[in-house]
């Protein structure tokens, strides 16, 4: 039952993830990745000609920990920043975004400082909400903010409407990334994830059919001359095989009670696990635990009634005639 929850759980977060990240890049067509060696002034000036916004992405220290400061122009609104609801947000130039992974560093209204590599220099800005963050652990702000504080930035990429087939070359160009080749790859990457549910699925299914068939097995040795008493006083092989399967499907009842829990406690620890690098959100179905709960009781079905054929094969006589 946890395999299955986890398993299952773990595809509808992936599938989640890829309608956050369908909502969060829908409104640009192409991002033109930017040399970061690029001159900011030309960044500026090749994104106002492909009338693009624009992000500038740079490593910083908050207390002691290497997180990425995002500064964003967004006048033409192509770049969307989410809240945790997923909902856009529109960013305010008087404080920062902390993206969730980093909300338990400050509350709204307080102040963090941080310090850019290469740079002696702190800032100190106040938080003014919280973002979510697809791929890292940032801190967003507008270029407005990032002017008022004095910060230095060059733009990374540039967000247009434009197809990357109109772009011409430029010598701070490094690559051109459409929208529908990025969701591409990402689609690819949960037709993998789709792939590695399904073989932890059929595991699950399999490891459930040896537990429950080595434990029916057991009963069944355990009770045999019981079972033998019950043929002799008149029980038909029917009614004594219902005995076998509603022990295994007690079991599953105590199984599933317990193993969904637990399934969605461990789906929960390996998206902390993999916070660092993706900032997914647990999102768990109703067909999720349908389907877990269907597949555990039939697995336990089609075992107990295995193990109650065996009931045929009982010799009445020879179990009965020596007193163990």
């Amino acid at each position: 039952m946890i395999l299955l929850v986890g398993g299952l759980g773990m595809r509808d977060t992936m599938a989640g993830f890829l309608d956050l990240l369908n909502n969060d890049i829908s409104t640009y067509t192409t991002k033109v990745s930017l040399s970061e060696n690029a001159d900011a002034e030309k960044a500026k000036g090749l994104a106002t000609e492909l009338e693009g916004d624009w992000e500038s992405l740079s490593g910083i220290s908050l207390d002691g920990d290497t997180v990425i400061l995002d500064v964003i122009h967004n006048g033409k609104g192509l770049y969307n920043v989410v809240d945790v609801n997923n909902e856009r947000i529109s960013l305010s130039d008087d404080g920062v975004y902390l993206c969730l992974r980093l909300s338990d560093r400050a509350n709204i209204g307080d102040t963090v400082e941080f310090s850019p590599y290469g740079s002696d220099k702190t800032y100190t800005a106040k938080v003014a909400g919280y973002n979510r963050s697809i791929m890292t652990e940032s801190i967003t702000m507008t270029d407005s903010f990032a002017d008022k504080l004095g910060i230095e930035y060059t733009p990374t990429a540039i967000y247009t409407d434009k197809l990357s087939s109109e772009i011409e070359k430029n010598d701070i160009i490094t690559g051109r990334q459409d929208q529908a080749q990025l969701m591409e790859s990402f689609n690819s990457f949960v037709s993998i994830m789709d792939t590695m549910v399904l073989i932890l699925v059929l595991a699950a299914v399999i490891l459930g059919i040896v537990v429950l068939y080595n434990l029916g097995v057991m009963s069944y040795v355990e009770r045999y001359r019981e079972f033998a008493t019950l043929k002799v006083l008149g029980f038909r092989d029917k009614s004594i095989g219902k005995l076998l399967i509603s022990q295994n499907l007690w079991l599953t009842l105590i199984g599933v009670i317990m193993g969904m829990p637990a399934g969605v406690g461990v789906l929960q620890w390996l998206l902390s696990a993999l916070a660092s690098e993706y900032e997914l959100k647990l999102m768990l179905g109703p067909l999720t635990y349908t389907v877990s709960v269907l597949l555990t009781f039939g697995t336990s079905l089609a075992v107990g009634l295995a193990v109650a054929r065996k009931n045929r094969k009982i010799d009445m006589v020879e179990a009965l005639k020596n007193a163990e």
